[in-house]
């Protein structure tokens, strides 16, 4: 089966998924997500496979089948249908558009196990970071309607306080892979401040602070609501800002 075909497999399995967890309903059955998340997984694992190292759309589709199987995850005791949904569809137009163009983009070699590990902590935290940006999102929109009286156009989504409980937990497991990240950044490659990666040092250190100040602010005064959203987005904007923001200029805009 070429990756073409597993590709082509992929979209159609995350368009059924799409539409299964977009449509209002009641759950019934977890099986349509399972089967594509599963799929994905086994694509990009046999892109993985077929290509020496990583590149900007191959840690991109990493970070979004982690991230999908968390929101999967969460959703078999809390009722997050709609940003799963939004979750597969947003991983359906990134591998379409590859297929229809594929991307010309540079392989970042991992020269060991431990850069291969740093990439997968990494993957893993900004999945965690851009799940509990999701939440926020749900979180801030929800308040808003709440205060706002508009009852009609309430979300189909958990109770507020859950929400929030869920981005905070979030938050906490993706700023110790995050804190663990910049660690083993620093013990495995050379040189974290040379030309071409200063800029996504600086942007993932100041992200750290923003969210450890999000964390400690928390704990000692009890920031939540539209405070805690606000901080977690900014942080996540530096965070993506980093590595996504630097890797357009440097893979996409170059060539």
């Amino acid at each position: 089966m070429t990756q073409l075909s597993l590709w082509l497999a992929c979209i159609a399995c995350l368009i059924a998924g799409t539409a299964y967890y977009l449509r209002p309903k009641n759950r019934s059955t977890q099986y349509i997500g399972a089967t594509a998340i599963t799929v994905h997984t086994f694509s990009l694992t046999q892109l993985l496979l077929n290509y020496d190292g990583f590149n900007f759309l191959t840690i991109g589709l990493l970070i979004a089948v982690i991230g999908n199987s968390l929101l999967w995850l969460s959703n078999r005791d809390k009722d997050l249908s709609l940003l799963l949904g939004t979750a597969l569809l947003l991983s359906t137009i990134v591998i379409a558009l590859n297929v229809i163009k594929p991307w010309n983009l540079t392989q970042l070699h991992s020269s060991s196990w431990g850069t291969s590990a740093h990439i997968l902590i990494a993957s893993t935290a900004y999945s965690l970071f851009t799940t509990a940006c999701g939440v926020g999102i749900l979180l801030s929109i929800q308040e808003y309607q709440l205060k706002h009286h508009k009852l009609k156009q309430l979300l189909r989504v958990p109770p507020l306080q859950v929400l929030e409980q869920l981005m905070f937990e979030f938050i906490w497991a993706a700023f110790i892979l995050l804190t663990i990240t910049i660690a083993t950044g620093f013990y495995f490659i050379e040189d974290m401040f040379a030309q071409h990666l200063v800029h996504k040092t600086f942007f993932t250190i100041a992200s750290w602070f923003v969210f450890a100040g999000l964390l400690l602010g928390r704990h000692i005064v009890g920031w939540r609501g539209q405070l805690a959203v606000k901080l977690t987005l900014s942080g996540f904007f530096l965070l993506m800002l980093g590595y996504f923001g630097s890797q357009i200029v440097l893979q996409i805009l170059s060539n």
